[in-house]
């Protein structure tokens, strides 16, 4: 169990690591909001198609 839980914290620490890299560099900010942007309109054409049935 230990063992889990410190997996879960070495996880938690590589994320934040990677969200301050991307959000120090605005190069990787932009490419990431671009690519988050097209994943939301995915998301809601697939949304919309299925609530006309």
């Amino acid at each position: 169990m230990s063992a889990l839980i410190t997996g879960i914290g070495d996880v938690t620490t590589i994320v934040g690591s990677v969200f301050t890299m991307i959000t120090g560099n605005p190069l990787l900010a932009v490419f990431v909001s671009a690519s988050l942007v097209g994943v939301g309109i995915a998301v809601f054409q697939q949304a919309k198609g299925a609530a006309r049935g």
